[in-house]
């Protein structure tokens, strides 16, 4: 039997499309209550203007009652009313128009060609924005929608995470891809947007090189692909069918559509003038080499292939931390390589993340969490484009890597071994490890669990190791309320970062002053880093915070004096 990829869609999505054309009445709630909740963001395919967009509890693992609907803008946008609903939630979207990006047509999303989200968690009447309905996003839905369970919290997380690490896009809820046919648009945009914008434009090149009416039905035939976790062409032991759509040998998909032969797409469309980023295959070599050498297989996700073998287990931690999830990347060349696995983080910042028969140096990535701010108590995603990361400097083929911690202090050190000659290699990642440890006096910044500071009594059964790890985050945590960052404080972490890149803090990345964007007067100017911003800054801060009543560690200043004094006297060299 043959599975057609608008037929797949209609599997995978129930009767989503059956509710949207009976859902009537543009823009209300559910009937019955009054708008409270609202979810905000973008479909895109090229934005999709006029889309309807429909918003559903998630029940069961399955699509639950319709929440509220909306209309999409002529740039995509659109804000949807949810009412009072808490948990996970699907999005729909269906019909508008969008500009393909391969050929610069105007294209219908076709009634069979629906693109949707699946969203782990919202809370009661919040307002949850910058959500993106994408192919990608599709592709998740898809394959959360048939693991065990279905779209369960669970499973929405970790197929959200292993697509955005199959395509190196990180978190494709939230990430909003670069649009690829926009002038320049690579300048400004980050790794991950570029890899999610070539990702969408490589699908319209490889749709419009089969001679695809709609580039849409490529996007739809993906996201069958994907649902059983192994892009193949084939939707469990069932070929994926393209239906009358041509260009693929008898309307069946190749086994390397989704991988090789997006690769391939990715190459030419770069090369093409249609291409106005300002980018080429240099800058997506990462991107290129996963989607080449992955087998199609989607890390994690509970797919089969590069999720098993070996294991790394720990937690993150800048604040208590929560939501988001965590991918482990190879080390190919001392720079971040093919995606090994992910994972979503538990209520804890607990994670396991498979790395397949993998052996050499592991760099962990988190992404799209929410975590506590220890200076004000107050519950802040991660904003757009900060992470925390690690790099562990050498894993064993199949073995169970475990008590692994990603921190602040971890992400300094990454940066660290990353801007060292060679990049990240064994010598140089344990050699940024135990500098971080030395200049924070943390030890092992890897394997050091850092005391939870908000804790009541949490320093009486610390090691100082972790009394130092844990205050060194918090006092980053103070200096950014210090200073007056009005957005999240994972800002202040990417500047660290950024600073001890070169080994030495004191403000710069090599010659470069570093930029705080919006956090603030930084003492070097508006925006800008202080040169002591990650010596005395840290230290004054960290003296503020032991003495505040944000501390409920039971650690006072004296109890980290020694390291508030190295701080105050440091150089900024990073032994």
């Amino acid at each position: 039997m043959k599975i057609s990829a608008p037929a797949a869609t209609a599997l995978l999505i129930g009767s989503s499309l059956l509710l949207a054309a009976c859902g009537g009445g543009g823009g209300g709630s559910t009937p019955g209550s009054s708008p409270a909740g609202t979810i905000g963001g973008a479909v895109v395919l090229g934005p999709v203007a006029g889309a309807s967009v429909r918003a559903y509890a998630l029940s069961g693992g399955a699509q639950g009652a319709l929440l509220g609907e909306a209309t999409a803008d002529a740039a995509g946008r659109f804000t949807v009313s949810i009412g009072h609903h808490a948990g996970p939630v699907m999005l729909v979207a269906t019909g508008g128009s969008y500009v393909d990006e391969a050929t610069g047509a105007s294209m219908a999303l076709g009634s069979g060609d629906a693109l949707g989200c699946a969203i782990p968690s919202v809370a009661a009447d919040a307002a949850t924005a910058g959500i993106q309905v994408t192919p990608l996003t599709s592709m998740a839905r898809a394959r959360a929608a048939a693991m065990p369970g279905g779209m369960t919290e669970a499973n929405v997380a970790a197929a959200n995470a292993s697509v955005g690490a199959y395509f190196q896009a990180g978190d494709v809820l939230r990430v909003a891809p670069m649009d690829p046919t926009a002038a320049g648009a690579g300048a400004g945009a980050t790794q991950d947007e570029r890899g999610y914008g070539m990702a969408l434009a490589a699908m319209s090149q490889e749709a419009m090189a089969l001679g695809m009416t709609s580039s849409a039905g490529m996007a739809t035939a993906l996201a069958a692909d994907a649902s059983d976790g192994v892009m193949d062409g084939m939707m469990g032991a069932t070929p994926v069918s393209m239906g009358g759509m041509g260009g693929m040998g008898g309307g069946m998909m190749a086994p390397s559509a989704g991988s090789s032969g997006l690769a391939d797409a990715m190459r030419a469309f770069l090369a093409s003038a249609r291409n106005r980023s300002g980018l080429t295959a240099d800058d997506l070599q990462a991107c290129l080499a996963q989607l080449s050498g992955a087998g199609g297989q989607l890390p994690g996700a509970g797919g089969s292939g590069q999720g098993a073998g070996g294991t790394m287990t720990g937690t993150a931690f800048m604040g208590a931390m929560s939501g988001g999830t965590v991918t482990a990347y190879a080390v190919t060349g001392g720079a971040r390589g093919q995606a090994l696995g992910a994972a979503p983080l538990g209520a804890a910042g607990a994670f396991s993340v498979g790395l397949g028969p993998y052996a050499g140096p592991v760099m962990l990535e988190v992404a799209g969490a929410t975590f506590v701010d220890e200076a004000t108590g107050t519950a802040m995603p991660m904003a757009s484009g900060d992470v925390l990361t690690a790099c562990v400097p050498s894993v064993a083929a199949g073995a169970t890597t475990s008590g692994v911690h990603v921190t602040p202090l971890t992400t300094m050190a990454q940066a660290m071994a990353q801007g060292t000659p060679g990049g990240m290699t064994t010598a140089s990642a344990g050699a940024a490890n135990a500098g971080v440890g030395s200049y924070f006096m943390a030890g092992d910044v890897l394997g050091t669990m850092p005391m939870d500071p908000s804790v009541a009594g949490s320093g009486a059964g610390a090691t100082q190791d972790q009394r130092d790890h844990g205050m060194a985050i918090a006092a980053m945590s103070e200096y950014a309320r210090t200073v007056g960052m009005t957005g999240s404080s994972s800002a202040m972490v990417t500047a660290m970062a950024e600073d001890a890149s070169d080994g030495v803090m004191n403000g710069m990345m090599g010659g470069t002053g570093i930029s705080m964007g919006g956090g603030g007067m930084m003492g070097g100017g508006p925006g800008m880093m202080a040169a002591n911003a990650g010596t005395r800054g840290l230290s004054g801060a960290m003296t503020t915070f032991a003495g505040s009543a944000m501390n409920r560690s039971g650690v006072t200043a004296a109890g980290v004096q020694a390291l508030v004094d190295q701080l105050a006297a440091s150089s900024g060299t990073i032994p």
